[in-house]
Protein backbone atom coordinates (compact mmCIF):
# COMPACT_ATOMS: atom_id res chain seq x y z
CA UNK A 1 0.00 0.00 0.00
CA UNK A 2 0.62 3.36 -0.43
CA UNK A 3 1.84 5.37 2.73
CA UNK A 4 0.52 8.06 3.40
CA UNK A 5 2.77 11.23 4.91
CA UNK A 6 1.39 14.16 6.83
CA UNK A 7 2.63 17.48 5.89
CA UNK A 8 2.08 20.43 8.35
CA UNK A 9 1.66 23.78 7.07
CA UNK A 10 2.22 27.01 7.86
CA UNK A 11 -0.53 29.88 7.90
CA UNK A 12 0.81 33.46 5.81
CA UNK A 13 -1.61 36.14 4.86
CA UNK A 14 -2.76 37.02 1.22
CA UNK A 15 -2.06 40.36 0.08
CA UNK A 16 -4.52 42.80 0.34
CA UNK A 17 -6.69 43.29 -3.00
CA UNK A 18 -5.43 46.22 -5.82
CA UNK A 19 -9.43 47.70 -4.91
CA UNK A 20 -7.73 47.71 -1.09
CA UNK A 21 -9.74 44.62 0.34
CA UNK A 22 -7.81 43.25 3.40
CA UNK A 23 -5.47 40.26 3.18
CA UNK A 24 -6.84 36.69 3.79
CA UNK A 25 -5.23 34.23 6.19
CA UNK A 26 -3.99 31.05 3.94
CA UNK A 27 -2.24 27.55 4.74
CA UNK A 28 1.36 27.72 3.32
CA UNK A 29 3.44 25.35 2.35
CA UNK A 30 6.82 25.32 0.00
CA UNK A 31 5.97 22.82 -3.59
CA UNK A 32 9.60 21.18 -2.55
CA UNK A 33 8.42 19.25 0.42
CA UNK A 34 5.77 17.97 -0.82
CA UNK A 35 7.75 16.83 -4.13
CA UNK A 36 10.43 15.02 -1.98
CA UNK A 37 7.41 13.00 -0.27
CA UNK A 38 5.99 12.04 -4.12
CA UNK A 39 9.91 11.52 -5.32
CA UNK A 40 9.62 8.12 -3.18
CA UNK A 41 6.32 6.99 -4.10
CA UNK A 42 4.35 8.30 -1.31
CA UNK A 43 1.07 10.49 -0.72
CA UNK A 44 1.20 13.65 1.61
CA UNK A 45 -1.66 14.72 2.86
CA UNK A 46 -1.38 18.77 3.67
CA UNK A 47 -2.23 19.63 7.20
CA UNK A 48 -4.12 22.80 7.90
CA UNK A 49 -3.14 25.07 10.84
CA UNK A 50 -6.96 25.21 11.68
CA UNK A 51 -6.41 21.26 12.40
CA UNK A 52 -5.22 20.96 16.23
CA UNK A 53 -8.42 19.91 17.79
CA UNK A 54 -8.62 17.08 14.95
CA UNK A 55 -5.26 16.22 15.08
CA UNK A 56 -6.23 12.35 16.66
CA UNK A 57 -8.39 11.64 13.64
CA UNK A 58 -5.67 13.49 10.96
CA UNK A 59 -3.03 11.13 12.81
CA UNK A 60 -4.92 7.87 12.46
CA UNK A 61 -4.94 8.62 8.69
CA UNK A 62 -1.40 9.12 8.09
CA UNK A 63 1.74 6.51 8.11
CA UNK A 64 4.28 9.21 9.02
CA UNK A 65 4.45 12.80 9.89
CA UNK A 66 6.96 15.40 8.11
CA UNK A 67 7.35 18.96 9.62
CA UNK A 68 9.11 21.63 8.10
CA UNK A 69 10.71 25.24 8.10
CA UNK A 70 8.52 28.43 8.82
CA UNK A 71 8.18 31.12 11.57
CA UNK A 72 9.83 31.04 14.71
CA UNK A 73 8.48 28.76 17.84
CA UNK A 74 7.02 30.73 20.54
CA UNK A 75 9.14 31.20 23.20
CA UNK A 76 6.54 30.68 25.79
CA UNK A 77 6.59 27.31 24.60
CA UNK A 78 10.03 26.89 26.35
CA UNK A 79 9.25 29.32 29.70
CA UNK A 80 10.90 32.36 28.12
CA UNK A 81 9.89 35.86 26.09
CA UNK A 82 10.67 36.96 22.77
CA UNK A 83 14.07 38.50 23.11
CA UNK A 84 13.94 41.02 20.25
CA UNK A 85 12.14 41.77 17.32
CA UNK A 86 13.40 39.20 14.92
CA UNK A 87 11.50 36.56 16.89
CA UNK A 88 8.36 36.02 15.29
CA UNK A 89 6.74 33.32 16.44
CA UNK A 90 3.54 31.48 14.35
CA UNK A 91 1.21 30.19 17.83
CA UNK A 92 -1.65 28.51 15.56
CA UNK A 93 0.74 26.28 13.74
CA UNK A 94 3.00 25.67 17.39
CA UNK A 95 -0.64 24.42 18.61
CA UNK A 96 -0.74 22.54 15.54
CA UNK A 97 2.43 20.54 15.40
CA UNK A 98 2.37 20.22 19.01
CA UNK A 99 -0.68 17.88 19.37
CA UNK A 100 0.31 16.09 16.13
CA UNK A 101 3.57 15.00 17.79
CA UNK A 102 1.50 13.94 20.60
CA UNK A 103 -0.86 12.07 18.64
CA UNK A 104 2.08 10.43 16.45
CA UNK A 105 4.70 9.62 19.21
CA UNK A 106 1.86 7.63 21.45
CA UNK A 107 1.02 5.60 17.98
CA UNK A 108 4.83 5.58 17.17
CA UNK A 109 4.78 6.56 13.82
CA UNK A 110 7.66 7.73 11.90
CA UNK A 111 8.70 11.21 12.28
CA UNK A 112 10.92 13.79 10.24
CA UNK A 113 11.35 17.15 11.19
CA UNK A 114 13.20 19.82 9.08
CA UNK A 115 14.20 23.08 10.14
CA UNK A 116 11.34 24.78 12.40
CA UNK A 117 10.13 21.41 12.44
CA UNK A 118 13.44 20.58 14.42
CA UNK A 119 13.25 22.36 16.77
CA UNK A 120 9.70 21.79 17.44
CA UNK A 121 10.47 18.13 18.16
CA UNK A 122 13.08 19.46 20.68
CA UNK A 123 10.50 22.09 22.09
CA UNK A 124 8.23 19.20 22.81
CA UNK A 125 9.97 17.29 24.91
CA UNK A 126 10.57 20.28 27.17
CA UNK A 127 14.09 21.57 25.61
CA UNK A 128 14.82 24.95 24.71
CA UNK A 129 16.01 27.33 22.02
CA UNK A 130 19.05 30.01 21.17
CA UNK A 131 15.97 32.14 19.86
CA UNK A 132 18.03 34.68 18.36
CA UNK A 133 22.22 33.90 17.15
CA UNK A 134 23.52 36.78 15.89
CA UNK A 135 22.42 38.14 19.73
CA UNK A 136 22.98 35.84 22.07
CA UNK A 137 25.60 33.73 20.04
CA UNK A 138 27.66 35.96 18.12
CA UNK A 139 30.82 33.57 18.08
CA UNK A 140 29.02 31.56 16.50
CA UNK A 141 28.81 30.54 12.43
CA UNK A 142 26.48 32.31 9.78
CA UNK A 143 23.52 30.08 9.63
CA UNK A 144 21.32 32.51 7.79
CA UNK A 145 23.27 31.49 3.98
CA UNK A 146 23.59 33.94 1.11
CA UNK A 147 22.98 32.48 -2.13
CA UNK A 148 20.76 29.45 -3.39
CA UNK A 149 18.96 27.56 -1.16
CA UNK A 150 21.00 24.49 -2.64
CA UNK A 151 24.30 26.01 -2.41
CA UNK A 152 26.53 24.95 0.77
CA UNK A 153 26.03 26.76 3.97
CA UNK A 154 28.31 24.80 6.15
CA UNK A 155 29.78 21.23 7.14
CA UNK A 156 28.28 19.23 10.30
CA UNK A 157 29.72 16.18 11.75
CA UNK A 158 27.65 13.29 11.97
CA UNK A 159 27.40 11.04 15.29
CA UNK A 160 29.45 7.77 14.29
CA UNK A 161 26.22 4.73 15.02
CA UNK A 162 23.80 7.07 14.97
CA UNK A 163 20.49 7.13 12.92
CA UNK A 164 21.40 9.69 10.93
CA UNK A 165 24.93 8.28 10.28
CA UNK A 166 23.00 4.83 9.26
CA UNK A 167 21.04 6.67 6.55
CA UNK A 168 23.24 9.02 5.16
CA UNK A 169 26.68 6.72 5.08
CA UNK A 170 29.22 9.51 6.07
CA UNK A 171 30.77 11.21 8.88
CA UNK A 172 30.90 14.60 7.61
CA UNK A 173 28.15 16.26 5.65
CA UNK A 174 27.84 19.78 3.22
CA UNK A 175 24.76 20.60 4.26
CA UNK A 176 22.38 24.10 3.86
CA UNK A 177 21.37 26.71 6.27
CA UNK A 178 18.71 29.29 6.46
CA UNK A 179 17.93 29.99 10.39
CA UNK A 180 18.33 32.38 13.32
CA UNK A 181 17.29 30.16 15.80
CA UNK A 182 19.04 26.77 17.41
CA UNK A 183 18.66 23.48 19.92
CA UNK A 184 19.94 24.83 23.22
CA UNK A 185 18.89 22.18 25.93
CA UNK A 186 18.11 19.03 24.37
CA UNK A 187 14.71 17.66 25.20
CA UNK A 188 13.69 14.62 27.21
CA UNK A 189 14.55 11.58 25.29
CA UNK A 190 16.70 13.36 22.59
CA UNK A 191 20.48 12.51 21.53
CA UNK A 192 21.90 15.25 19.67
CA UNK A 193 23.45 13.11 16.47
CA UNK A 194 25.35 15.99 14.42
CA UNK A 195 26.82 19.40 15.26
CA UNK A 196 28.37 21.96 13.28
CA UNK A 197 31.91 23.64 13.49
CA UNK A 198 30.91 26.03 16.30
CA UNK A 199 28.81 23.63 18.34
CA UNK A 200 25.25 24.14 17.44
CA UNK A 201 23.18 21.05 17.22
CA UNK A 202 22.49 20.23 13.48
CA UNK A 203 20.37 17.13 13.98
CA UNK A 204 18.62 15.26 17.16
CA UNK A 205 16.98 11.56 17.01
CA UNK A 206 15.13 9.77 19.67
CA UNK A 207 17.39 6.31 20.31
CA UNK A 208 14.60 4.44 22.11
CA UNK A 209 12.62 5.10 18.67
CA UNK A 210 12.62 3.87 15.07
CA UNK A 211 12.64 6.72 13.31
CA UNK A 212 12.62 10.16 15.31
CA UNK A 213 14.81 12.47 13.59
CA UNK A 214 15.44 15.92 13.11
CA UNK A 215 17.49 18.02 10.75
CA UNK A 216 18.37 21.74 11.03
CA UNK A 217 19.16 22.30 7.53
CA UNK A 218 16.82 22.02 4.68
CA UNK A 219 17.29 18.87 2.76
CA UNK A 220 14.22 18.98 0.22
CA UNK A 221 16.77 21.61 -1.43
CA UNK A 222 19.40 19.11 -1.75
CA UNK A 223 17.68 15.75 -3.44
CA UNK A 224 20.26 16.04 -6.09
CA UNK A 225 22.81 14.80 -3.50
CA UNK A 226 22.53 11.25 -2.44
CA UNK A 227 22.40 11.92 1.28
CA UNK A 228 20.06 14.07 1.52
CA UNK A 229 17.67 12.50 -0.87
CA UNK A 230 18.38 8.97 1.82
CA UNK A 231 16.78 10.91 4.62
CA UNK A 232 13.48 10.84 2.55
CA UNK A 233 14.12 7.65 1.69
CA UNK A 234 15.08 6.18 4.71
CA UNK A 235 11.73 8.19 6.25
CA UNK A 236 9.17 6.70 3.79
CA UNK A 237 10.45 3.32 3.51
CA UNK A 238 9.80 3.06 7.27
CA UNK A 239 6.39 4.63 7.03
CA UNK A 240 5.80 2.24 4.05
CA UNK A 241 6.80 -0.66 7.04
CA UNK A 242 3.89 -0.10 9.11
CA UNK A 243 1.33 -0.89 6.18
CA UNK A 244 2.54 -3.91 5.27
CA UNK A 245 2.55 -4.71 8.59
Amino acid sequence: MTAVIGVAAGDALHAASAEGAPGRPHAALKQEYLDAVVAQGAAPLVITPDAAAAAAAVTARIDGLLLVGGADVDPARYGETPLNDSVSPGPARDALELALLASVQTRGLPILSICRGHQLLNVSRGGTLWQDLPAQRPDALRHGQCGPPDADGHEVRVAPGSLLHRIVGAERLAANSFHHQSVRRLGRGLQASAWSADGMVEALEDPAQRFVLGVQWHPEELLARPPHRALFQAFVHEAERRTTG
